[in-house]
């Protein structure tokens, strides 16, 4: 299970862009494999790699130092081998637009290079200190400065819906689109531009995040309890959500997964 000492919270005025940081490293044997399975959660994020030849993609790529990524939709797989030390920003929905002013879904599903969005030296500043606090204090200001050089701002619009989402799922997007006065449709396309998926798609994943939640406890007398106190159809129909979003049962979750990071499991066979 995740230890909270390893989230770090964001300065006051990056919390509404900024989830948490967070670390994940070990001290394995160059020759050691470790696989990792990516859960849909909802949210980008910013990644920095002290050792460059560590992670892989699932189709085998050597990761960036320092790379961006949009939203998983479903599920992915990475691995690393030999020893491993790395920061991630874990962003929240709708901070990529608001933060580097790209088009949310030219992300969704994939990563790029940080340097192909922006000119940086941001990895050097970063490899330049040991200290994880002052690595976060770079990064952080880094991102205020790219905050107050976009061009394009928060969308207030976007932002209330991810929250209503997020607090409320069992209410309903025609709710939402009720409140803010806007179609379907429109709706629909501030989701694809800020946060790079669907709204019935966002609501989905959210719903589910919930849901693993409640797996993750342990405390839970059966599946089909936590499939109806989150309004799933039945048993069945969480499981295939659970199945999508993760890659694995409910069953072999608790039995495989290790997460060091929230959402990032180490897969133990």
């Amino acid at each position: 299970m995740l230890n909270p000492r390893d989230q770090h919270i964001p300065i006051a005025g990056l919390q509404p862009y900024i989830r948490h940081f967070g670390m994940l490293e070990d001290d394995i044997p160059c020759d050691e494999t470790k696989a990792f399975k990516i859960i849909a959660d909802g949210c980008p994020g910013l990644i920095f790699q002290e050792n460059t030849n560590s992670f892989l993609d699932k189709d085998g790529n050597k990761l960036p130092q320092l790379f961006i990524h949009g939203l998983t939709s479903s599920n992915s797989q990475k691995t690393a081998t030999g020893k491993y030390r790395n920061i991630g920003v874990y962003f929240q929905p709708t901070a990529i637009k608001a933060i580097f002013g790209i088009d949310a879904h030219e992300l969704t599903d994939r990563y790029l290079d940080l340097n192909e969005v922006i000119k940086n030296d941001l990895a050097d500043q970063l490899l330049s200190e040991d200290e994880t606090d002052k690595r976060i204090a770079i990064l952080s200001d880094f991102l205020v400065r790219q905050i107050a050089k976009n061009r394009y701002p928060e969308n207030r619009k976007s932002s209330y819906a991810v929250a209503r989402i997020n607090t409320d799922n069992d209410d309903g997007l025609a709710a939402i689109q009720s409140d803010l006065n806007l179609s379907e449709r429109s709706l629909e396309r501030i989701f694809k531009t800020d946060i790079g998926i669907s709204p019935k798609l966002f609501f989905r994943i959210c719903r589910f995040q919930a849901a693993l939640d409640g797996v993750r406890s342990r405390t839970f007398n059966s599946l089909t309890e936590i499939a109806y106190q989150h309004s799933y159809e039945d048993q069945s129909h969480f499981i295939r959500e659970f199945r999508e979003f993760t890659g694995a049962t409910p069953k072999q979750f608790l039995a495989h997964a290790e997460e060091q990071e929230l959402n990032f499991p180490e897969w133990k066979l």
